[in-house]
């Protein structure tokens, strides 16, 4: 399957809760803020409703990718049980996308 394209990824907001106590919580939006040198704000989070450290951070993250400091930190991969995010290189919203799905155990969602 193709990554989804720049077109299909803008304004994607979906947010769905598991049975197992999970929850996937995706935003993709085009921006032409300063904050977001790429032209991207984004999360892509995948977490526990119940935080449980150390098995989640304490807000319940297991594994999310953001911008929201782009423009004074860059771009993060938080990662549990370690409270310090990684930085990361931007490879594009769409292969972010794909890399994100690929490493988490649900199914990907669909976009328009």
């Amino acid at each position: 399957m193709d990554a989804p394209t720049d077109a299909e990824l803008d304004g994607v907001q979906e947010v769905k809760t598991y049975p197992d106590g999970t929850v996937v919580r995706v935003l993709c939006m085009r921006t032409n803020r300063e904050a977001y040198p790429s032209g991207w704000a984004y999360k892509l989070h995948y977490g526990a409703t119940e935080p449980n450290p150390p098995h989640t951070l304490n807000d319940g993250t297991i594994r999310r990718y953001d911008n929201s400091h782009e423009a004074t930190k860059g771009h993060e991969l938080h990662l549990a049980p370690d409270p310090d995010p990684e930085i990361i290189e931007f490879p594009g919203m769409g292969e972010l996308w794909e890399q994100f799905w690929s490493e988490i155990p649900k199914a990907e969602f669909e976009v328009p």
